[in-house]
């Protein structure tokens, strides 16, 4: 969760900093007719000014303004955006042949996403049949696998997870065990695994784990990482997520498909106007090279966690 709201909050400052561009253009008036909130320089922000940038924000981040919480982090945050940048003006960064060329891009992105917010504002809403159907068409991507809670002690002889086997038949706690002698991490948990999606094992465990029962233990079984005792403590069978529980981002994917659907038919179209020429294809990425982007302004919504264990 900390995560996600990390994320959140630089996605927020991200889509502040395209509406601060956004906002200045009716500032002149708006400080003339709002409180003013502060002062950079000669400069003003106002009250209406985070209320412009705000509203010029998704919608996804605009509730985060929503609180006094918010307001005044946004507030700072827009503050220090006036003062980094005149202080980068004072050093003449502006004028850069590079940086001036970063402005003007900008500048033409933010303009795209003003005009593909406004062409986009007409698009029908996906309802609960679309999303139904979508559901029903991809069930496979709202499902949870096979799941087992396993137990592992792991050596690295064979004969040390024989002899784990012998102290097991004779009584002792499997837990106890892997805490005295695993070599894995694990050991500080008795040898907990916790539980694990088909798939998510090394092959020469998975193939003898899903066919274990409840409460059985085998071994020795071999892998890279040495000799495994294993213990199967519960299995579950693949779980189904309902349709209720994903419906919402169901339909946001939707959305996103209609705008990103939107978003290519309008380009399409503006390049046969202008008579757009490519002239060259751009060289091959690199391993490490950025994915293609999506529409100005388009985010996929992020898939939803699965069912609770």
């Amino acid at each position: 969760m900390r995560n996600q709201i990390g994320v959140l909050r630089s996605l927020f400052c991200v889509a502040i900093a395209l509406a601060v561009l956004a906002a200045l253009g009716f500032h002149a008036v708006q400080a003339q007719e709002n409180k003013v909130l502060a002062k950079v320089g000669s400069e003003t922000i106002t009250e209406a000014d985070l209320k412009e940038m705000a509203n010029a924000a998704p919608e996804r981040f605009r509730q985060l303004y929503m609180t006094p919480e918010g307001q005044q982090r946004t507030l700072e945050y827009v503050v220090n955006i006036f003062v980094l940048a005149a202080e980068a003006e004072k050093q003449g960064m502006d004028k850069a042949p590079g940086v001036k060329r970063l402005i003007d891009f900008t500048k033409k992105d933010l303009l795209a996403r003003l005009y593909l917010d406004k062409m986009s504002q007409g698009l029908a809403a996906p309802t609960d049949a679309e999303a139904l159907a979508f559901y029903e068409a991809n069930r496979s991507q709202y499902s949870v696998p096979e799941s087992v809670h396993l137990h592992h002690i792991l050596v690295q002889e064979e004969k040390d997870a024989k002899d784990v086997l012998a102290r097991l038949k004779k009584g002792e706690k499997f837990a106890d065990i892997a805490t005295q002698i695993s070599i894995c991490p694990s050991k500080v948990k008795g040898g907990d695994l916790d539980w694990l999606p088909r798939g998510s094992l090394v092959p020469e465990i998975e193939d003898v784990v899903f066919k274990m029962t409840e409460g059985q233990t085998q071994g020795p079984v071999k892998s890279r990482y040495g000799f495994h005792v294993l213990f199967l403590e519960q299995k579950k069978a693949p779980q189904e997520t309902p349709f209720e529980q994903v419906k919402d981002y169901i339909v946001e994917q939707l959305k996103f498909q209609k705008q990103q659907e939107n978003y290519d038919k309008l380009a399409e179209a503006l390049r046969k106007q202008m008579n757009v020429q490519v002239l060259a294809t751009p060289p091959a990425p690199t391993e490490t090279g950025a994915p293609a982007p999506a529409a100005p302004g388009a985010t996929p919504p992020a898939a939803p966690a699965g069912p609770a264990k």
